[in-house]
């Protein structure tokens, strides 16, 4: 009896960490009620319950899990690790989550563990406008470990934020190493941000010219959306503006791109932009009518960004909502007090 309780566990657990590998939530779900009911405190149990919390963002079940692990192997850093990512992103607490970083670092041996935790300290130091700090955990790596052109780019944008542009190049141009198309143009595209930074505008809008002939050239993405479907989205959203902003939009349109144009880009615009408000914004007329050219939405742009049609449609609305509200003068808290952030 004992033995088949132990298979029908082992069976029960391996199909839960598949179901969670492709995707299929309800599934993993099951299966860990299954476990639950057989032995709720086993490792395997804590671990499919950690993963499965974490997946659908039930953060306190998730670190209540990677807790009860940390008891059963001090000596493992994986779900400290687990416990800062969670404290850094989801709890907005980064002092947290170096504190327990501290500790996963005392054991921490293998490779990907230690990039995992100086990813999560570089971040945990970004957060708190630390930014010397996290030049320094990052210079504890070197290009000749990583061999990931993915995990470069990661690590370039890390550098960014942390204000050191050599460093971003130094990332950048591993992950450029036998780049597939994609990942060089965004391996280009992270370069063109680098040369913004700098202040080489120069460089930044050759390489963002280039981008945009690389993205053009590749595969379309993989979600698909019609003209039309943007702009009711886009009609939707416009909607849900106050009556004091719509009233000036009456007779704006919405240009529905796949990419901004190449004259744009020359001009300095970010080829994979989402939207753009041309025109002139409502500050800069002292109040009178303000001279509005039209609104872009980029539909490639958009889609790309996303991994299926509810993201896609929200994206849409946010954008649309961002780029005509800030151009009314509107920042960031007037539209959460709005509730259209």
């Amino acid at each position: 009896m004992a033995r088949d309780r132990t298979d029908r566990l082992e069976a029960d657990l391996e199909r839960g960490f598949a179901a969670l590998e492709e995707g299929r939530i309800p599934d993993a779900e099951a299966a860990l009620e299954r476990c639950k009911r057989i032995d709720r405190k086993s490792e395997g149990v804590l671990e499919l319950g950690a993963a499965v919390a974490d997946a659908v963002g039930d953060v306190d079940a998730a670190i209540e899990n990677y807790t009860a692990l940390v008891e059963l192997r001090p000596d493992d850093p994986v779900p400290r690790l687990c416990i800062a990512r969670l404290q850094l992103e989801d709890l907005d607490d980064p002092d947290a989550a170096l504190e327990t970083l501290e500790k996963a670092f005392d054991f921490i041996d293998e490779e990907a563990d230690l990039l995992d935790g100086i990813m999560l300290r570089t971040s945990a130091h970004i957060h708190r406008g630390d930014v010397g700090k996290a030049r320094d955990s990052l210079s504890e790596l070197t290009t000749s470990v990583i061999d990931d052109p993915h995990v470069a780019l990661d690590l370039a944008e890390l550098s960014l934020a942390a204000e050191d542009a050599d460093g971003a190049k130094k990332w950048i141009e591993t992950a450029q190493k036998d780049a597939p198309a994609p990942i060089a143009a965004d391996a280009l595209h992270m370069l063109a941000r680098v040369h913004e930074f700098t202040g080489d505008k120069a460089a930044m809008t050759a390489a963002y010219v280039e981008v945009r002939a690389m993205d053009l050239a590749g595969p379309p993405p993989e979600l698909e959306i019609t003209e039309d479907e943007v702009a009711e989205i886009a009609g939707d959203a416009l909607h849900e503006l106050p009556e004091r902003i719509r009233k000036h939009l009456d007779n704006v349109p919405i240009l529905i791109e796949d990419v901004p144009s190449e004259e744009l880009v020359k001009d300095g615009v970010d080829p994979r932009i989402l939207g753009l408000f041309q025109g002139t914004p409502m500050p800069e007329t002292g109040g009178a009518e303000p001279v509005v050219t039209n609104i872009h939405l980029y539909r490639r742009n958009l889609a790309a960004i996303c991994a299926d049609d509810e993201q896609l449609a929200a994206e849409i609305r946010i954008t649309l909502i961002h780029e005509t509200a800030h151009y009314f003068g509107l920042d960031d808290d007037d539209l959460e007090e709005l509730g259209l952030d």
